[in-house]
């Protein structure tokens, strides 16, 4: 079972709040792997026709983002060209990769919607959204991050993140910097 629009405002929630961790509430059985299932939610949300997606991870996430451009409409894309990027696993390369759109269309940065089961690690969040400085608990390597903060030096280009651990949804957009606790 899933229902788009409820999705759909748990990740608008989760970028309007970043690093807080908002719930997913219904979640389709894909994969069996609760990281992607989520993931999927999150994508069957926000994905339509005429937009690309691009994968990295092994054969489970291949198959979740083939069901998810057969139920969406989209197409399959390169990781650098892609609009929408599903990673499982290890998520520096795929952020360092992806789109950041350019100063006259900075909105052509990728969205990865990243499926983790990462632990997290505390990570010193400022920007829009963020009431001053704020440390939360994010399910990304340290790699990963410093490939974010590399990726997002450049405003406003830059991409934003999903992150999808268990049934919950964090944001980062591009907008925030992350840094140590």
């Amino acid at each position: 079972m899933h229902d788009g629009r409820t999705t759909f405002l748990a990740c608008m929630r989760a970028m309007c709040a970043p690093g807080a961790p908002i719930e997913l509430a219904c979640v389709p059985r894909i994969s069996g792997h609760t990281e992607l299932d989520s993931a999927a939610a999150v994508l069957l949300a926000l994905l339509d026709r005429g937009l690309t997606l691009g994968v990295t991870g092994g054969h489970t996430a291949r198959q979740v983002a083939a069901a998810v451009m057969v139920d969406t409409g989209a197409r399959h894309g390169d990781v650098a060209d892609a609009d929408w990027v599903l990673v499982h696993g290890a998520a520096a390369d795929a952020i360092a990769r992806s789109r950041r759109g350019s100063s006259l269309v900075p909105e052509q940065g990728a969205t990865l919607v990243i499926a983790t089961e990462a632990e997290p690690q505390p990570v010193s969040l400022t920007g829009p959204g963020v009431n001053g400085q704020a440390t939360a608990w994010i399910p990304l390597d340290d790699v990963a991050v410093h490939a974010f903060t590399a990726a997002n030096a450049a405003a406003p280009c830059g991409v934003d993140l999903l992150l999808v651990a268990g049934s919950c949804v964090i944001g980062l957009p591009r907008s925030v910097t992350l840094g140590a606790p």
